[in-house]
């Protein structure tokens, strides 16, 4: 079990039947969805059925149970009560609410309070149907309000649990949620969904650069990074959240290391394909040096830099990334010597097979390959021996032209970054 799991058990098994509670606690979101869909988890939100349940339950677990439940946080703005759950020394946040009615002002989404609700109509005020799931925690059964939610999820199908249009003013980064969804959970977006983040995208601009990072993360440790940037740039998003990168993304954009069949997105996209492992810090490093790989031969590793440091992604660690790749590539002089990348992904790293397992896909995560361009007509000596299964049969994005030694460019560890 994952910390989440553990926290839940303890939870169950602190409420007897002759609690008020019992029967009254209500799994919802993500951690209904997660779980039909056969995967583990990641956050843990209780809805009480009761008034101002919320406050009750936790307060009651806290003084319950002083050396597991540490709290209560209150979250008086959206009517949210918090504890953390310590099992195994390991602290667990559990959310709990209420069944809620919200009611924002209409200039804006700017919550100004919450009135206790039945689940039909706490359901309806959620972001999507399959997120409008609860399930009891004693008795297992899961309630679906809107009678559309379990089939959605089973179909994964993203609709929204109301009209889309209030849905997404209420809450904008919604619109963030359901292009996330599509690309890392493989649902498709229901067409008055995406009509409604097309219409209404500017409105991100009221919501919390913490939330929208959150999401933009999240985006970035997909299996289909690639899938999630084209759907910003489609919808009028992109420029909120990596400002510049959008003039890179026209098919007619093109550059002269590629060839004539790539322009700069479609050579990108490709490279970010051959990267589809989930939830990989490093590799969501590899992701964002090959995003911006080939803007910076045509126009330089400081505007790259630029263009990574100004986008939604949190400044420190992103800064120290990018500092750490353009320096490494200012020092070889890799862009000034017109490298041009030879190999999907845009940079390739080098496959080496693990000692204790046979899997000639396993990459050296340290090492990147460039290849200068060379007027000498010799021939390529392509320096990797096996490539991860993904990108096997993958076409050279490379111009035919392109020749030359390989340059090794050793990037700081994950530990030293």
């Amino acid at each position: 079990m994952n910390k989440f799991e553990k926290a839940l058990k303890f939870i169950h098994d602190s409420i007897g039947k002759d609690s008020e509670f019992y029967q009254k606690i209500y799994l919802v979101g993500g951690c209904v969805r997660d779980e039909m869909l056969g995967e583990r988890f990641t956050d843990l939100d209780l809805l009480i059925d009761m008034p101002d349940g919320q406050k009750r339950f936790v307060e009651y677990m806290c003084q319950a149970h002083p050396d597991k439940c540490k709290g209560p946080f209150y979250y008086k703005r959206y009517g949210t009560t918090a504890m953390d759950v310590i099992i195994d020394r390991t602290f667990t946040l559990v959310e709990c609410v209420e069944p809620h009615i919200e009611e924002y002002n209409e200039e804006g989404p700017e919550l100004i309070e919450t009135h206790f609700c039945t689940l039909e109509e706490d359901a309806v005020r959620r972001d999507y149907t399959c997120n409008a799931l609860y399930k009891n925690l004693h008795t297992g059964k899961v309630i679906d309000p809107s009678g559309k939610g379990v089939a959605d999820l089973k179909a994964r199908y993203l609709r929204t649990a109301g009209d889309p249009h209030e849905i997404f003013r209420q809450d904008p980064v919604r619109m963030l949620r359901g292009i996330r969804f599509k690309h890392q959970k493989g649902f498709m977006l229901d067409p008055e969904a995406w009509q409604a983040i097309i219409d209404q995208h500017e409105l991100i601009v009221n919501s919390a650069p913490t939330r929208m990072r959150d999401e933009v993360h999240k985006m970035i440790k997909s299996k289909d990074m690639a899938g999630a940037i084209e759907d910003l740039y489609k919808s009028g998003l992109m420029p909120f959240l990596f400002p510049g990168l959008e003039q890179y993304m026209d098919a007619e954009v093109r550059a002269d290391h590629l060839r004539d069949d790539f322009s700069i997105w479609s050579h990108t996209r490709l490279a970010l394909n051959t990267m589809v492992r989930e939830h990989s810090h490093t590799e969501s490093v590899y992701k964002l040096v090959a995003l911006l790989a080939d803007i910076a031969i045509v126009d330089g590793i400081e505007k790259a830099v630029s263009l990574l440091n100004n986008s939604l992604l949190g400044k420190e660690r992103e800064r120290v990334l990018a500092e750490a790749h353009s320096d490494a590539l200012i020092e070889e002089n890799a862009f000034e010597r017109g490298f041009s990348l030879t190999e999907p992904p845009a940079l390739m790293r080098e496959a080496k097979p693990v000692p204790e397992q046979k899997d000639e896909g396993r990459f050296d995560p340290n090492v990147f390959y460039f290849v200068p361009e060379s007027k000498e007509e010799q021939p390529l000596e392509k320096p990797l021996k096996s490539f991860a299964p993904e990108a096997e049969g993958v076409p050279s994005c490379a111009p035919e032209n392109a020749e030359g030694p390989v340059l090794e460019i050793t990037l700081p560890s994950e530990s030293e970054m």
